[in-house]
């Protein structure tokens, strides 16, 4: 099954939402390139309020790495799922309707084999942050990520270089955890001079339709000023370091 046939399993996915947004920058500015799907609470029909942000964020992620041609994706059975082990996550991604609940007990089950949780974690609702998404990556994928660090939501501008250069160079939507909320940055707009940011996200909380109006309406996708971020959290942002295609890159 190809990308795109499987990517049809979820015929109301919007791709892209960024792209009607207007952008009128004079300062540095830099937007993730290629294709990727917005994920969000409540997609498929499965609940996940509340607790669900970060698996939406790794989802989005998933989906760029996956267009780009990163990943070479089998989707498994039901069987194959719960029979399917560390050398093994290489060959799996299951983000269609008729397995979503298993991607979460799966993506549970990766984090308590390498150790990271408990084994009563699986099947629970428990937040996870970006250091375990780098681990799933890793794990499941052969994907190498790198977790850049802020001490306050205040300080996140102090990766503003490293976001323009990564953004530049063709990288991936990046997944930010602090405070027990995810969201995913895909474009930053940056003034060296006086060293303000603003940050184009992807907000996974957003529980509305598939549509593209109500999208930008409620939030799902839009340019953030510095004071979105919390001066009381600590943040960490999940960085993948691409590395070579396995596939051709999929068009939708």
């Amino acid at each position: 099954m190809s990308t795109t046939d499987n990517l049809e399993e979820f015929p109301t996915l919007i791709y892209n939402p960024h792209e009607t947004l207007k952008v009128q920058s004079k300062n540095k500015c830099a937007i993730v390139t290629g294709k990727y799907g917005y994920f969000h609470y409540g997609q498929n029909g499965f609940d996940d309020s509340g607790w669900g942000c970060a698996y939406r964020s790794f989802q989005s992620v998933c989906s760029w790495l996956e267009l780009q041609g990163y990943i070479n994706k089998n989707i498994p059975s039901h069987r194959e799922i719960q029979q399917c082990n560390l050398r093994t996550f290489a060959d799996f991604w299951s983000i269609n309707e008729r397995n979503l609940k298993h991607f979460f007990k799966f993506l549970f089950q990766c984090l308590v084999d390498i150790g990271d949780k408990p084994s009563n974690f699986v099947g629970s609702k428990k937040w996870i942050g970006s250091l375990e998404l780098s681990f799933c990556l890793q794990n499941m994928f052969n994907i190498t990520s790198k977790i850049l660090t802020s001490k306050s939501g205040s300080d996140l501008a102090e990766h503003a270089r490293a976001l323009i250069f990564h953004f530049e160079n063709g990288g991936a939507p990046v997944m930010i955890g602090g405070g027990q909320l995810a969201h995913t940055i895909i474009g930053i707009d940056y003034n060296p001079r006086l060293g303000n940011c603003q940050y184009l996200v992807l907000d996974p909380h957003y529980t509305g339709t598939d549509n593209i109006d109500d999208i930008l309406a409620g939030g799902g996708c839009s340019w953030k000023s510095a004071t979105f971020w919390s001066k009381k959290d600590f943040y960490n942002l999940l960085v993948v370091i691409n590395g070579e295609k396995i596939c051709c890159e999929n068009k939708i």
